[in-house]
């Protein structure tokens, strides 16, 4: 027989009771995503654009043996576009058997996820993940996500495997991010920097204390960091001692930085960094070392997206006049 909702189907199915099982079979025609409009709610503001997706099932049921399924989804093409997002290119593979209550995902081949691009404040492309194992996870049925990868800010972010349940911590490296496309996304008013961003850290989902635990970034290239005139001046009008150290910062040439960064599982972000570069003030060249430790909530920064808001209050507080300068037209070295 088939199955149909309005637009949506038919799904064929056909099934047979020989006695003892019940067997059968169910085909999803090749479907465009488009007839599942009606069944997303309103307030989800989804619209769903192009895409395909077909399945095939089989199935049997009888006594003592419960109900069992195999079977195949295919998800191709898929494009969905929110008023603040936009997702292209979705394809989706996905595997599947259920059996004594429990499903085992990837049975040929692991489940697939391949996303051409997603559209938001930032732009992520050509994002990659699997996923292999059993649900609900166990000791010895664990489940893996595997080959995770995504192209974001002129660099990678990649992840090898995760494993629940989790007795290690996954790494997610961080590959030359680009920190201005970094910066304008955020969009601070106060500072702007320039020049790659590399690291690792290691990711928690069920530690009692840690997301993330003795992460670290530094730059593999040079950076720079300029702070914006205004707050600098600001800075200088309203706090002397600040002010002869900020001159220092309005344009910086970033030669080594180590970040120390840590989340726990209530979201506080810890960040302590130690930076080393040169600056040119009048003629003069100095080597300036810069520590700072920063705290702050990564749920509410991820709402608000806007940290830079208290720089020019740290800068205030935490800045100090570097080294002696170098006699006018002539370069420090480092040391």
């Amino acid at each position: 027989g088939d199955l149909r909702a309005g637009a949506i189907g038919p799904v064929r199915l056909n099934g047979r009771w020989d006695g003892e099982r019940l067997r059968g079979q169910a085909w999803w025609p090749k479907q465009s995503l488009i007839v599942f409009q009606p069944l997303l709610p309103p307030d989800w503001k989804m619209t769903l654009r192009e895409g395909s997706l077909y399945a095939q099932v089989a199935f049997s049921a009888a006594q003592g043996q419960g109900f069992e399924a195999g079977g195949h989804g295919v998800l191709k093409g898929g494009s969905a576009w929110m008023p603040d997002n936009k997702i292209n290119g979705v394809d989706f593979i996905l595997p599947f058997r259920f059996h004594n209550g429990a499903w085992q995902l990837g049975t040929r081949g692991p489940v697939s996820l391949r996303i051409a691009g997603i559209v938001n404040q930032v732009t992520a492309k050509n994002i990659t993940a699997d996923l292999q194992g059993g649900y609900p996870w166990s000791e010895s049925n664990p489940l893996l996500l595997s080959d995770v990868s995504v192209d974001v800010l002129g660099g990678q972010i990649i992840m090898k495997q995760l494993r629940m349940p989790q007795h290690d911590p996954a790494l997610l490296r961080v590959q030359n991010i680009s920190s201005s496309e970094l910066i304008s996304a955020i969009n601070p008013k106060q500072f702007a920097m320039s020049g790659p961003v590399s690291g690792a850290l290691p990711l928690w989902l069920n530690n009692e204390k840690w997301i993330i635990k003795d992460g670290w970034l530094t730059n593999p290239g040079p950076m720079t960091l300029r702070i914006d005139k205004d707050t600098a001046d600001a800075v200088v009008k309203d706090n002397v001692t600040a002010g002869s150290a900020i001159n220092w910062l309005r344009y910086m040439e970033i030669t080594h930085s180590w970040t120390k960064i840590n989340v726990d599982n209530l979201g506080v972000l810890t960040m302590q960094a130690a930076i080393t570069g040169k600056s040119r003030v009048d003629g003069k060249t100095a080597i300036v070392n810069l520590n700072y430790t920063h705290e702050e909530n990564v749920f509410t920064l991820w709402r608000s997206l806007r940290f830079g808001d208290n720089l020019q209050a740290w800068l205030e507080q935490n800045t100090a006049l570097p080294q002696p300068p170098c006699r006018k037209d002539k370069d420090c070295e480092d040391k």
